[in-house]
């Protein structure tokens, strides 16, 4: 590297060689500004280490214009620090080279002398042996989730995943992990480019949530946009500036320029959560329903989340339906008559699914059934005549749910057929609010002002105003002998407000001697993490005291006791509370604590949740059902507790409310989908896919070629127990590497402690920090050569051997994801001087004999002697390498075929049989398939690794 920078200099970025040549446009003290001219982008550096790399052509060479001129350098001639290229009559300076030109090749580096060691060659060969197994593989984008693999979540992500135009409803219960589905779906469409940008609508109160959702279990950050960052922005259309982007209706609604803007954005995929709430009428859908609607029809992708499907109405659902598919349900009473059908295709499933024989009408029924699926009458008869395998009726099983129902865009589990979720129990404790001589507070008058003020529409009175917690409060007194009787349990403990959950904290400080930590929206998202991590320490807080926002999606499953201090009106709000416990995989009884003043609104609020919802013990189906039609007299009663005839109205209020419920779970239990169940979990794939995932795991590739490559780019690695790692900077960490905060990074290469502690990242084949690597390794040169000396092995002759790896690679739009079926293969050949290609077992000799790198300068002082070498073995080398590559290139073309031939096959026989399946999804696969074949049969290979092996 020169002593100085100069203008008009040609300079190649070594961490971003996809930027083509550099031209330096500023030289100053201690700093060189680069601008790359074929992607506009300028990059300063510190002269004192850039990451660049000086470009210099040498005689012999063709070189590129910006005429687009192709010319043979025959001199070259450096005058006041640029290189002028001498070109028969014509001098070209170097900064008319054009600003795409690819730097010198493996071959050119080796003659140039420039070569790395031995070990770095390897890493590299290691890590394209790696990358194009996993992007191959179909666990890709999912290994990754900081999740436990729940089987019905996997299926259905792999489900849709799968589709060439994912348009689903997914819209399992609560607790079961809609979000998850949605968040494992896209991570796997943006991992694979599939999706391009997506945007993210969610109601107002779970941005937060989302975001912390996409960012701590999938490395996706999302931009949140409200109107002051919108305003901020200097872009025309800010929708246009990010890639993954959350937000809410309500910035539509407030500001009606933004929703022309995001229609006039591109949209992979679009995702809205609790789409229940956009209400339609015929003739009258609400705007919500009309810019969901509006969105629908502009994006490839469409997501749509609720935990209520159809408890809005039969009318309500079929809306939802429609903006998946317009021309498929388009006629509301013809979709009713559809749906009356149903039950009876379920009882034949259910018989194939127990392996019994059907009675004469059930027969009837099968031949009906699939009449007109030819590929599957030889199965129908086996049977019917009682001779069928498993195999046969998992076969029937499979082809009823995927032609029956609404099972193609609509998924749904129920508790009620998913297995682990724990037993809740629930204890009020009653509290008297006698005044003690030394505190003149009257709580029971606090706690009733609190409720009132709770209860308030206009929320006019700051939240700081409202009465807190006193170290004298008797709600304090039984928390402290709580704590004490059960010390060594850890306890989670939600409060509505932030300034609640303070004072609670600061009380118990000065009443007991306790490890405890606080969770608010006033700390930051480290502190956050932070102090959840502590909780979740075995040695760490017994207590954690959370505000509201404590309910927002964290996984607090290692402990069973729940403390509500207060109750919230929303049923809902209060499951979110309890499933912050109540999830699958707790192996212990839920403890619900609920203390109450006698006589208060809260003691109101508990029997009615206790009595008459059943909301403590049992998980609420349809919450919001129950404030809509008992919302007024509870808050009444609220509001009063001590007016007259207050007995007598709570009562009839619990009758009226446990009458409700006992009704609603009728009419949704009647109204089950049993087709609908079977089809949104199948466990048999689910379970390969989990398997995939855990071989994966299992193997140490990754924390092989993790340590290895962490270390040569000077990322410190101290570590901390097995499989966990605290990563630092270290003094050579090049800046396009800083993935690393200051304060360091830590992280493991285990699922349970992923999931345990989340201020530990879980680093994955998926994960950012893996990709980065790969990327800045396999996008330089590094390792890109080598030169290394062997004791001649026996059956070996001496002389100069070459290992030559070319990678085969087609291009393809990234929504295609030709990855999947042709990833970037490494071919390696391996030569002797007078380019015999070896057989493999002289390779697997020269590959164990232990090696030594070989100076240099032995390279750069026989040029001519290793030119003339090269030029045979390269030639010979390359017909080896293509030969490989046309069966690779004919296995990659018969997995589309099949793939898609059979998906082509079934998606079009859906859609004659019953329509299911739209024209735009099988004209997509088309698309697809064409795509994929010509992008295959035009792959190229291109030389990207040479290694010099001299045996003696």
């Amino acid at each position: 590297m020169p002593d100085e920078y100069l203008k008009g200099q040609r300079w190649m970025s070594e961490a971003e060689p996809e930027q083509g040549l550099g031209l330096v446009v500023e030289c100053e003290f201690r700093r060189v500004q680069v601008l790359f001219p074929s992607t506009g982008e300028t990059r300063m550096y510190s002269s004192e280490n850039a990451p660049l790399k000086r470009v210099q052509f040498q005689a012999g060479d063709q070189i590129h214009t910006h005429d687009d001129r192709s010319l043979t350098i025959e001199s070259i001639e450096e005058c006041s620090g640029i290189f002028h290229y001498h070109c028969g009559a014509e001098s070209v300076p170097e900064m008319q080279l054009a600003d795409t030109i690819q730097l010198s090749s493996a071959d050119r580096r080796l003659l140039d002398g420039r070569v790395d060691s031995g070990q770095l060659f390897d890493l590299r060969q290691q890590a394209w042996r790696q990358q194009s197994k996993v992007r191959s593989h179909p666990a890709f984008g999912y290994i990754g989730a900081r999740m436990d693999l729940i089987p019905h979540q996997l299926y259905i992500a792999q489900e849709v995943a799968s589709r060439a135009v994912p348009r689903v409803l997914l819209a399992d219960e609560v607790g079961l992990g809609k979000t998850i589905e949605a968040c494992l779906i896209l991570h796997r469409l943006m991992v694979t480019g599939r999706a391009g940008r997506a945007l993210i609508l969610v109601p107002e109160p779970l941005v937060h949530q989302w975001f912390v959702e996409l960012m701590r279990r999938f490395n996706l950050t999302c931009a949140i946009y409200d109107e002051e960052r919108c305003a901020s922005m200097e872009s025309e259309n800010p929708f246009l500036e990010e890639h993954l982007i959350l937000t809410s209706l309500d910035l539509f609604r407030d500001q009606p320029e933004r929703l022309q803007q995001v229609l006039a954005a591109d949209w992979g995929i679009v995702i809205v959560d609790e789409v229940h709430h956009l209400k339609w009428e015929p003739k009258s859908p609400s705007w919500e329903y009309q810019v969901v609607e509006a969105l629908s029809r502009i994006s490839k992708g469409l997501l749509l989340l609720t935990g209520t499907p159809e408890q809005f109405g039969e009318a309500g659902h079929f809306a939802r339906l429609r903006l998946l598919d317009p021309d498929r349900f388009h006629d509301y009473q013809q979709f009713c008559r559809e749906t009356e059908g149903y039950h009876e295709t379920a009882q034949v499933v259910d018989k194939l699914i127990l392996g019994q024989q059907p009675n004469p009408a059930e027969a009837k029924l099968v031949n009906m059934l699939f009449d007109g699926v030819p590929s599957l009458q030889p199965l129908v008869e086996e049977y019917l005549a009682g001779k069928a395998s498993a195999s046969t009726c998992e076969q029937l099983i499979g082809d009823l749910l995927d032609r029956h129902g609404t099972g193609r865009v609509v998924f749904r589990n129920t508790r009620s057929a998913i297995a682990g979720f724990p037993q809740r129990k629930v204890h009020g404790i009653a509290l008297r609010a006698a005044q003690t001589v030394n505190d003149d507070t009257d709580y029971t008058a606090q706690a009733e002002a609190e409720m009132r003020y709770e209860l308030r529409d206009d929320k006019i009175e700051e939240i700081s105003r409202l009465p807190c917690v006193g170290p004298k409060d008797p709600r304090m007194d039984w928390l402290v002998k709580f704590l004490k009787q059960n010390k060594g349990e850890k306890v989670l403990l939600i409060c509505r407000y932030r300034e609640r959950a303070m004072a609670i904290q600061e009380a118990l400080l000065q009443r007991v001697n306790l490890k405890m930590t606080v969770f608010h929206e006033d700390l930051t998202l480290l502190q956050r993490d932070r102090n959840a991590a502590w909780f979740a320490d075995p040695d760490g807080a017994q207590l954690l005291i959370c505000s509201e926002i404590g309910s927002e999606g964290r996984n607090f499953q290692f402990a069973h006791h729940l403390v509500l201090f207060d109750l919230p009106v929303d049923p809902e709000l209060l499951e979110q509370r309890i499933g912050r416990l109540d999830r699958i995989g707790q192996k212990h009884e839920i403890q619900l604590h609920v203390p109450y003043f006698k006589g208060s609104g809260g003691e109101v609020l508990f029997q009615w949740f206790h009595d008459g919802v059943d909301a403590f013990e049992h998980s609420v189906q349809g919450g919001a059902l129950f404030l809509e039609q008992f919302g007024s007299e509870l808050k009444t009663l609220l509001r009063e507790p001590k007016q007259e005839g207050h007995t007598a109205k709570l009562k009839t209020l619990l009758q009226q409310t446990a009458a409700f419920r006992e009704d609603l779970q009728q009419r949704l239990e009647q109204g089950r989908d049993r087709l609908l169940e079977l089809h949104s979990f199948r466990p048999e794939p689910a379970q390969e896919l989990i398997s995939a995932i855990r071989e994966w795991e299992s193997a140490d590739a990754l924390e092989a070629l993790m340590t290895e490559a962490l270390d040569h780019y000077g990322i410190h690695i101290e570590e901390l127990s097995e499989k966990r790692w605290l990563l630092t900077k270290g003094h050579l960490l090049q800046d396009e590497l800083a993935v690393i905060p200051d304060e360091g990074k830590t992280v493991t290469l285990d699922r349970r402690q992923a999931l345990e502690r989340d201020d530990v990242e879980f680093l994955t084949w998926d994960h950012p920090l893996t990709a980065s690597i790969l990327d800045y390794l396999l996008g330089s040169e590094t390792g890109n050569t080598a030169f290394v000396e062997v004791t001649t092995p026996e059956g070996i002759e001496r002389g100069l051997y070459a290992e030559l790896v070319f990678i085969l690679e087609g291009s393809c739009p990234p929504e295609f994801d030709i990855q999947r079926f042709l990833p970037m293969t490494p071919i390696r050949v391996v030569c002797d001087q007078n380019g015999a290609v070896l057989q493999s077992d002289e390779i697997s000799a020269l590959e164990q004999a232990a090696k030594a790198d070989v100076a240099s300068h032995v390279l750069s002082s026989n040029t001519d002697m290793l030119k003339a070498l090269l030029q045979p073995i390269k030639s010979e080398s390359e017909e080896a390498a293509q030969k490989e590559a046309e069966l690779t290139k004919s296995m990659a073309l018969k997995q589309v075929e099949d793939f898609y031939g059979r998906e082509q096959e079934r998606l079009q026989e859906l859609r004659d049989r019953n329509g299911l399946v739209s024209d735009a999804e099988i004209q997509a696969q088309q698309r697809e398939s064409q795509a994929l074949g010509k992008a295959i049969q035009s792959s190229q290979l291109r030389l990207d690794a040479l290694r010099l092996i001299r045996a003696v």
